[in-house]
């Protein structure tokens, strides 16, 4: 190997740590924000949640203080309780739905970087493992029928292995 050879190849491995520690920077990052996401999304969950608590409650203060005659308010009560659930339903699901997008995007951005590092997919090693084993058996083939031949050589000559 060269002087010119080594040097380059020095570099380019240089290159490649250089952006293998961008790429854990951006993954790092990337993992924060996916965290962030997740967080904020149960802080909105929290807030709505804590909304219509509130109102329950004042219903609650109103029935107690006898400003609501009693079947009125339990009627109203179980409709703030339909509607607390409905809101802490739908809050969950939003809060699902922020976490889901934000794994398939963190897991999107994963991929994106390892095939900037030209990684190879599992698709990749698959295929290779396919050529290896289709190398392997045409290397038996040939193998046997070379085999094949130096032996009919020595029969035809008189010839053994063992001479």
């Amino acid at each position: 190997m060269s002087a010119e050879s080594n040097t380059a190849t020095f570099a380019s491995v240089a290159e490649l740590q250089a952006q293998a520690g961008r790429v854990a920077r951006e993954l790092g990052d990337n993992a924060h924000q996916v965290w962030l996401a997740g967080i904020g999304a149960l802080a909105r969950a929290q807030a709505e949640g804590s909304r219509l608590f509130e109102q329950l409650a004042e219903e609650g203060r109103q029935v107690e203080d006898g400003a609501a005659p009693a079947p009125a308010a339990a009627a109203r009560l179980e409709g703030l309780r339909q509607s607390l659930d409905a809101a802490v339903g739908k809050a969950q699901a939003r809060a699902g739905e922020a976490w889901e997008s934000m794994g398939r995007v963190f897991e999107q951005r994963v991929q994106q970087a390892l095939r900037q590092l030209d990684v190879p997919t599992r698709d990749d090693l698959d295929a290779l493992g396919a050529r290896i084993d289709a190398l392997t058996r045409e290397l038996q083939r040939s193998a046997a029928s070379g085999n094949a031949s130096v032996a009919a050589t020595n029969a035809a000559t008189g010839h053994t292995s063992n001479e």
